[in-house]
């Protein structure tokens, strides 16, 4: 069953309209009478039927909660370079959010090699990846900052720094602790410089590795997503 992204009409009812309305209707069509999922993002996916439907318009009567979010005990933040083809970028989003990432941060660090970023496309993977997989909620996409700034005003419960240089800790997973808040950083293309380790083990950032190989950027991320969404179903 397919998820649409509505807006609240009463305690009852939400509609659907432009793109939405449209994929809805034409597209998978649908029509008055038939059961679809949709909704706000605000933490609760509903049973729906279609009660109306309009030029542009669909009208969802809401008959019973299909999913509701569970606040999460220690939400997963990835600050990741941006990389040098956006299109990698954009797929580390979409893995990211199908892997069940809190929050996002692109920053632009001494080696990126890109410093543009479209956030209404980025937005819009967003959105359709929470679609796919049934998320009642939407991650947090924050807008690109400089990793020295980044560094010096985020200061979550625990953080850690990716790299492939010498003077890691271990591997990232035996350092988490999946009931707090995590932040990780992930590096661009020939990884962080050895200023920027030293920079982020001085506001207490953990140096880590992801394993025995050395990954992409993109790859990074999405690794760094499984490993800690892993570590928090096992508890």
């Amino acid at each position: 069953m397919n998820l649409f992204f509505g807006h609240r009409v009463n305690d009852f009812e939400l509609t659907l309209s432009g793109p939405e309305a449209h994929h809805c209707s034409k597209v998978t069509r649908n029509k008055i009478g038939d059961q679809v999922l949709i909704t706000e993002f605000k933490g609760i996916i509903w049973y729906g039927e279609i009660v109306r439907i309009l030029k542009d318009e669909l009208i969802i009567h809401c008959k019973d909660i299909y999913k509701q979010h569970q606040k999460s005990i220690g939400e997963i933040h990835i600050a990741i370079s941006l990389t040098q083809h956006m299109d990698r970028f954009e797929w580390f989003v979409e893995k990211v959010v199908e892997s069940g990432v809190d929050q996002i941060t692109p920053i632009l660090c001494e080696r990126t090699e890109h410093s543009r970023i479209k956030i209404d496309r980025i937005q819009k993977i967003i959105l359709e990846s929470a679609k796919q997989t049934l998320r009642p909620t939407l991650p947090v996409l924050n807008s690109l900052i400089s990793y020295k700034e980044f560094i010096a005003t985020n200061v979550p419960d625990q953080r850690f720094i990716c790299h492939c240089e010498s003077g890691n800790e271990g591997f990232i997973g035996e350092k988490y602790k999946s009931n707090e808040n995590a932040t990780v950083l992930i590096g661009p293309a020939g990884d962080f410089t050895t200023n920027e380790i030293k920079l982020a083990m001085s506001f207490d950032y953990i140096p880590v590795h992801l394993g025995s190989f050395r990954l992409r950027t993109e790859t990074a991320g999405i690794a760094t997503c499984i490993i800690l969404q892993t570590l928090k179903n096992l508890k």
